[in-house]
């Protein structure tokens, strides 16, 4: 695995080798793989493809960041700037690939992916939503349903809650 998984020092071995690099098969998901350029970020969980006012919203499966003040009369929930700040610093610019499972949108009409950074650590790809919950960013996401790194996810916010991580340090 990735130095990525070990940044922390917190995952134990059994969390390294659960995870399968394999693709999913194009019968099992709804759209092939495709690389884009992140435009935006427009919190933790979210992000916008090609151009900021016209590109194309994509929402990381299994991902769920605290929200942030969408104008002035809200309030942002207790991590959510840290989130979106994080996702920035490791997405804006970046070219990444995208990935799919079941479902291709969700009920706002955004794009439904996996945010793959390639090779973006020793030559290794880093699948940015599950860096986003090791690290304490943001929780996993359940509503999403039986999703393909379910497992790993779950694995990587108890690693980030055990480790008192980002939200898990600051929010109650």
């Amino acid at each position: 695995m990735g130095w990525w998984l070990w940044l922390c020092g917190c995952l134990d071995p059994e969390f390294a080798r659960g995870l399968d690099h394999t693709p999913i098969l194009a019968g099992e998901r709804c759209a092939d793989d495709r690389e884009e350029e992140v435009a935006c970020v427009l919190d933790g969980d979210t992000i916008v493809l090609g151009n900021c006012e016209t590109g194309e919203n994509v929402r990381m499966l299994g991902v769920d960041a605290d929200e942030i003040a969408h104008n002035d009369s809200e309030v942002a929930e207790c991590w959510g700037d840290e989130a979106a700040a994080w996702t920035a610093e490791l997405l804006l610019g970046e070219t990444v690939r995208l990935e799919f499972d079941k479902e291709c949108e969700d009920k706002y009409q955004r794009t439904l992916a996996y945010v793959w950074l390639p090779e973006a650590n020793d030559g290794e790809d880093e699948l940015a939503n599950l860096s986003i919950i090791l690290q304490g960013q943001a929780y996993f996401y359940e509503e999403f349903g039986d999703i393909r790194w379910q497992a790993a996810m779950e694995s990587a916010q108890s690693s980030a809650k055990s480790g008192n991580r980002g939200l898990w340090s600051e929010c109650p």
